[in-house]
């Protein structure tokens, strides 16, 4: 028989914590979510499946106690075969009463919270982080979507060495230099080459790490090519005046919350987001893609272990 886990936890954390309470039950989980008006359908269908992979956990959301009942021989089924999570989202639901499983009550400080998800993932590497390297992870990294990708880099950058310190922070999770950086686009945007090798080489005498450097070019490339999603709506040559005002408009348009909403242009200050869009305006939104596309081959490479990653680096401006 598989375990039974009946998890307490908030909405806003609802995938984070899944997928923490289902790596301790499987490694590397295949997911099957339960929720909603297909959570009854999906459950009975998991129950049925002669073919269920061994790697699959069920995670049924936030049901109803009487759905619960209902569904109770189908969760004793399912349970035989694969582990089964219930996950409220309401500790005062009580949905696992009488079931004979282990509750799981998941932490909502985010302190507390992102400390234990930064040991979980370096676990996996075997590798430990001092409690000052954290606190300085917590500093400069405000989006919680880029701590996984982020640490990674942080792992490729220690090699063998298995505690990761604060000086590891500071090579690699460094505060960008933003203007500089700008500055590199407009180059881009130019076909001026030169400009561009000048600028990675102003940035890394002046203690940027390229692996810094490179995600910051990521979390930018990623924004200018949303800027693409707005040209229709703003006249080319505008001012700011006129562009804010469209900015406004077109930002109520979405219903972006949580942390991830920071990656999304229309959560960038107005102001910083027109500098933007007069950048992306001026690059195809091919050449845009191209570029993304050199960054995430270069991604793959570091991550693999290669070597000469400024030359590589610089060889992917070039030819951009």
């Amino acid at each position: 028989m598989k375990e039974l886990v009946i998890a307490v936890g908030a909405k806003e954390n609802l995938l984070e914590d899944l997928y923490g309470v289902t790596s301790e039950l499987v490694d590397e989980p295949e997911l099957v979510i339960a929720s909603g008006k297909d959570l009854k359908n999906t459950v009975i269908r998991q129950a049925s499946n002669l073919f269920i992979g061994e790697k699959v956990v069920i995670a049924i959301i936030d049901p109803a106690r009487e759905t619960v009942d209902e569904l109770r021989g189908h969760i004793a089924a399912l349970r035989e075969r694969i582990p089964v999570v219930l996950f409220s989202t309401n500790p005062a639901d009580k949905i696992g009463e009488g079931l004979d499983g282990r509750v799981v009550v998941l932490e909502q400080d985010k302190e507390k919270r992102l400390k234990a998800r930064v040991r979980r993932f370096l676990k996996t590497y075997e590798k430990k982080m001092t409690d000052k390297a954290f606190d300085l992870l917590m500093a400069r990294i405000r989006d919680e979507s880029l701590f996984e990708s982020e640490l990674e880099k942080l792992i490729a950058f220690v090699g063998e060495k298995n505690t990761i310190e604060s000086k590891d922070i500071r090579a690699i999770v460094s505060e960008t230099h933003e203007e500089t950086l700008m500055t590199l686009f407009e180059a881009f945007q130019k076909s001026n080459k030169k400009e561009m090798l000048s600028v990675l080489e102003n940035l890394m005498e002046n203690g940027q790490h390229i692996l810094s450097i490179h995600s910051y070019l990521v979390n930018q490339m990623r924004l200018l090519l949303q800027t693409k999603d707005m040209e229709n709506l703003v006249r080319e040559g505008a001012d700011y005046n006129g562009f804010s005002k469209a900015f406004k408009e077109w930002k109520g348009s979405f219903d972006l919350k949580g942390t991830e909403k920071r990656r999304y242009l229309p959560s960038q200050h107005p102001f910083y987001a027109f500098k933007l869009s007069k950048v992306g305006r001026g690059i195809s939104e091919g050449d845009l893609l191209a570029f993304y596309d050199m960054l995430a081959q270069f991604d793959i490479q570091v991550k693999s272990g290669t070597k000469h990653d400024r030359v590589r680096l610089e060889y992917g401006l070039v030819k951009a």
